[in-house]
């Protein structure tokens, strides 16, 4: 009798009771029951096949985001690729990305100069897309001391958060189209430990990555003295809701940019195999899918049969065709790719203690005992030509 007085005598009181009546009847909806059990047969699931795996706040997996149509995943991979004159002409490189690009070239050609590179050699590139706070490409500098690492990030304010780097004195605009280009001298040895050592092979810069993968792909004199030998995309933003797919990498316009990136110097008219001892992209996540469609795209880029030397060939000539007519690569000289994984990578990390957590967000995830996977791809000449 007093919790009928409660629900009749006063607001309160009717706002619990309808309150307790909606929370009762969600508790009875098919979704909520549909929900709670497919999240139930996950974890059931994980705990049977791999006791090692855990679901923490940052996992995404099928229940979070289903896998996407492959039949639906070929069509908006070919589309881009169909589409790439028309997406590399529609407009021209920003300007702050181009004078990134200029200093990047300048820092390749200082790194020449001081190592005394002969003049028919090429210096060997480490990029870095999407670097962050730029953790990544001082770890790379150190692993590859004989190579020029650039990470490239569109975000000022994440390549500015490490104290271990100095922004270019270049700073009289604050506008997002100013070059913003953010350098480095010095490199963190540990996660935990402030102690830095002089290194003169890392570059951080300010800029879009598709309008500085063109950069790379157009320049006469980047081929001449600089080699893409790895590639890395790190912990890229997975977009996990399906209204997103295409701002995923492997969906995006940008994707053939991103794959002849690694074909400029494999991309010949020699050679069976190239690349075969060395990895030239290098992928990290925390969600496996993304990497298993990123492992499709690669396939479904092989099979159009696009390579880096006919886009050359074709539309950066002096007799450019109507971009509107689209790209249908020949696949006169196909180029076959490698892919290994995806691989667990949190238990190696945590099981060798000279390998660092490349980013934040790696330090993150192994510290909470999120999985982390890698995608790898090589570049493999077809001998069937």
């Amino acid at each position: 009798m007093a919790f009928q007085r409660l629900t009749t005598n006063s607001y309160a009181g009717r706002r619990f009771q309808q309150h307790i009546t909606t929370d009762i009847a969600n508790l009875a909806t098919p979704t909520t029951r549909r929900r709670r059990r497919n999240n139930f047969k996950l974890v059931m699931s994980m705990d049977n096949s791999d006791a090692t795996t855990k679901v923490t706040q940052y996992t995404i997996n099928d229940s979070v985001c289903p896998p996407t149509d492959p039949d639906t995943l070929t069509k908006i991979v070919q589309k881009h690729i169909h589409a790439l004159p028309r997406y590399w002409f529609s407009r021209p490189v920003a300007n702050h990305t181009a004078e990134a690009f200029q200093e990047a070239m300048d820092f390749v050609n200082e790194y020449r100069e001081k190592k005394q590179f002969p003049d028919a050699s090429k210096v060997n590139v480490i990029l870095d897309s999407g670097c962050g706070t730029g953790k990544s490409s001082v770890i790379l500098g150190e692993m590859y001391p004989n190579c020029v690492v650039i990470g490239v990030d569109q975000s000022i304010a994440r390549l500015s958060r490490n104290k271990s780097y100095q922004q270019s004195d270049d700073s009289e605009e604050t506008d997002s189209k100013k070059d913003t280009s953010v350098h480095t001298d010095v490199q963190e040895n540990n996660i935990n430990n402030q102690d830095t050592n002089q290194n003169d092979n890392v570059l951080l810069l300010r800029a879009e990555l598709s309008d500085f993968w063109k950069c790379c792909l157009s320049s006469t004199q980047w081929q001449e003295r600089a080699s893409i030998d790895k590639h890395y995309l790190l912990y890229p933003n997975p977009y996990p809701k399906k209204s997103r797919l295409k701002s995923r990498f492997y969906a995006h316009p940008a994707f053939p940019l991103l794959m002849m990136t690694i074909m400029m110097d494999d991309d010949t008219s020699d050679g069976d195999v190239l690349s075969a001892e060395e990895d030239k992209l290098v992928v990290r996540s925390n969600w496996e899918g993304y990497l298993n469609e990123f492992k499709s795209a690669v396939g479904i880029w092989q099979d159009c049969g696009g390579t880096f030397s006919e886009w050359t060939k074709t539309y950066l000539a002096s007799d450019i065709p109507n971009p509107a007519d689209g790209w249908h690569p020949t696949n006169e000289s196909p180029v076959k790719f490698e892919s290994g994984g995806p691989n667990r990578m949190d238990i190696i990390i945590k099981d060798d203690p000279s390998l660092l957590p490349m980013t934040n967000f790696e330090a993150k995830y192994i510290e909470c005992g999120e999985s982390i996977y890698e995608l790898t791809t090589r570049v493999v000449r077809s001998t069937e030509s």
